[in-house]
């Protein structure tokens, strides 16, 4: 071969490397290069984290993958996280990864992944949900901050998120309203204004029974001095939960705002009246008459209790205490 033929034969041999290598418009990293990580933030709020990534700026893209484990080192061990969403859409930044265990940490990771298949991991980031068990976490409020220790809650008209253990189920509170349900929660650290009414509709509550770790999403109004919840979501409960014991208060207490909501108990009580066609009464310990209520209960004057137990309700301008079946009476 002659040296110009030579020549020319090397320049043509580099000229088909570099197409075969690919051309900068189509991989601008150049073939065999990953592909750009994208950098990872996580928040939470309830029980729900938020993922928000920067941009891959490459264009060969294809996916974002993104990984959850409960366990640090999700990129050397993909296989051992939760495969959480895959995105083809290079403009989308955020997810939300609902239904999360509470008071847990997770672990999350972005793979990015080109038109080669090629990869490239980000960072690792990490989030705490909260306990969903009274007093809130994250965006969760409690029943104490809900009622605001005030007879109209700090929270009157506004979309807020509660959480509280279930101290009376849908079937055990009577309403007039069609298709409407009404639940009580309460604060696992009860004591004064640690509880609260939640109004439902359309059987949204159905599934709620006594001793249920609950959040509920809705908005707060005054329902004729009365406040409560009227709910639009259920967003997570877990059976199994302690409910927390009666607050002791006398019969006369009843008639007072700060036990609005709550599980309490009266004791040694006589009878003072016959129940009304609404199942209504007076009972007295010696401090006063209060009002108890139970649908179609028999009772007369001068029966005795040594303890009534069920949850402080205000309707028609009255406070009761609501028993929630016969059971919540002791002879």
């Amino acid at each position: 071969m002659t040296p110009r033929l030579y020549a020319v034969t090397a320049i043509l041999m580099a000229i088909l490397l570099v197409a075969a290598c690919g051309d900068s418009e189509n991989n601008p990293q150049g073939s065999g290069t990953n592909p750009t990580a994208s950098s990872l933030t996580a928040s939470v709020s309830s029980n729900t984290a938020t993922l928000t990534w920067t941009q891959c700026p490459d264009d060969d893209f294809a996916s974002y993958v993104l990984y959850r484990s409960e366990t640090s080192g999700i990129a050397a061990n993909p296989s051992g996280a939760t495969l959480v969403a895959t995105i083809t859409d290079l403009g989308t930044l955020t997810h939300a990864d609902g239904g999360l265990g509470w008071s847990t940490q997770y672990y999350y990771a972005l793979q990015t992944v080109d038109s080669s298949q090629l990869t490239a991991w980000s960072n690792e980031a990490t989030i705490t949900t909260p306990d969903s068990s009274g007093g809130g976490g994250g965006s969760a409020l409690s029943c104490y901050q809900i009622q605001g220790q005030a007879d109209a809650s700090p929270y009157e008209n506004e979309d807020v998120t509660v959480t509280g253990i279930v101290t009376a189920a849908a079937e055990e509170f009577y309403t007039s309203v069609t298709d409407a349900q009404i639940v009580t929660i309460e604060d696992l650290s009860g004591g004064e204004w640690s509880g609260l009414v939640l109004f439902g509709y359309d059987g949204i509550m159905n599934d709620l029974e006594r001793g249920d770790s609950v959040v509920v999403s809705g908005y707060v109004q005054e329902y004729y001095g009365l406040t409560e919840v009227v709910v639009s979501s259920v967003d997570f409960y877990e059976a199994g939960h302690t409910i927390p014991d009666p607050e002791q208060i006398s019969t006369v207490d009843i008639a007072s705002e700060m036990w609005e909501g709550v599980f309490t108990a009266v004791s040694n009580v006589t009878v003072a009246t016959d129940p009304n066609t609404y199942g209504e009464f007076m009972v007295d310990d010696g401090s006063g008459e209060g009002m108890v209520k139970l649908h179609s209960f028999g009772t007369s004057i001068g029966d005795t209790y040594s303890q009534i137990i069920g949850v402080v309700f205000y309707s028609y301008d009255e406070y009761k205490l609501n028993a929630r079946d016969e059971n919540d009476f002791t002879d």
